[in-house]
């Protein structure tokens, strides 16, 4: 899934930054329009119809409070505050918005805010993912799918065929039967909690295995897992006696 946006600031150094920001660590979303101003920003969101603002709010006569106070028909849109004064904290919460970012920009703040959206957005706009999931009941085990973000589309993959899952920071890499891999904007553990049932098990704090695609137990170094594909993965002191139960069973 993509998300449009919109970034509503009078600061353009800031505007770039943020765009740049975004580029980099939050791939699936799409900026459609920048605005300097409220009143611009008016005619901007009437065109674009945009899933989230990234909204100022301190921007000379208007604040971006007043922009929210224009828009007189029911919007769609959610909304990540972002200035640099923390007094505003409060209101903006109350404002309903999804979250609130101060300046400079926090990388690891901003791909929260970020994932708070895509949970609040999602819903409305994955009826891709609601067709999936129903045809996952009538499917067997083996046969059953799930669905992973990337930048330009959404990709059902089968969960028999994921070798295991590795976290980098927000993001979580996917190895996959046949060399595939792919780089998702979302934790690890958001991912364990979806695989729960399906055998596979956290080995450690950045690793999480498909049980079935185990090749060998080693035991030397400390002991770690060798997978079908010849990678190696580590066993934290604190997983050893759970995964090594699964291994006895």
């Amino acid at each position: 899934m993509r998300i449009s946006t919109i970034l509503i600031d009078d600061e353009s150094r800031s505007r770039q930054n943020l765009r740049q920001l975004l580029e980099v660590y939050c791939p699936d979303i799409d900026v459609v329009a920048e605005a300097g101003s409220p009143t611009e920003a008016l005619s901007l969101i009437a065109v674009h119809q945009p899933d989230l603002l990234f909204l100022d709010i301190e921007m000379g006569e208007l604040s971006g409070f007043d922009l929210l106070k224009m828009l007189h028909s029911p919007q769609t849109f959610e909304v990540i505050f972002v200035t640099a004064f923390d007094r505003y904290g409060i209101q903006a919460v109350k404002a309903c918005a999804i979250d609130y970012l101060l300046k400079p920009i926090n990388i690891i703040e901003l791909c929260n805010a970020v994932n708070k959206a895509f949970g609040q957005i999602g819903p409305k706009k994955e009826n891709e993912k609601l067709r999936e999931l129903m045809a996952n009941i009538d499917r067997r085990e083996e046969e059953q799918r799930i669905a992973v973000p990337l930048a330009d589309k959404i990709e059902f993959i089968l969960i028999s065929k994921i070798l295991r899952l590795e976290a980098e920071g927000n993001y979580t890499h996917f190895y996959l039967e046949g060399g595939k891999h792919y780089l998702v904007c979302k934790t690890l553990k958001e991912y364990q909690d979806l695989l729960e049932g399906y055998q596979f098990i956290r080995t450690h704090q950045s690793h999480v295995i498909n049980f079935k695609k185990i090749s060998a137990y080693v035991k030397k170094d400390g002991g770690y897992i060798s997978m079908e594909d010849g990678s190696s993965v580590p066993i934290s002191r604190q997983k050893k006696d759970e995964v090594l139960s699964h291994i006895l069973r």
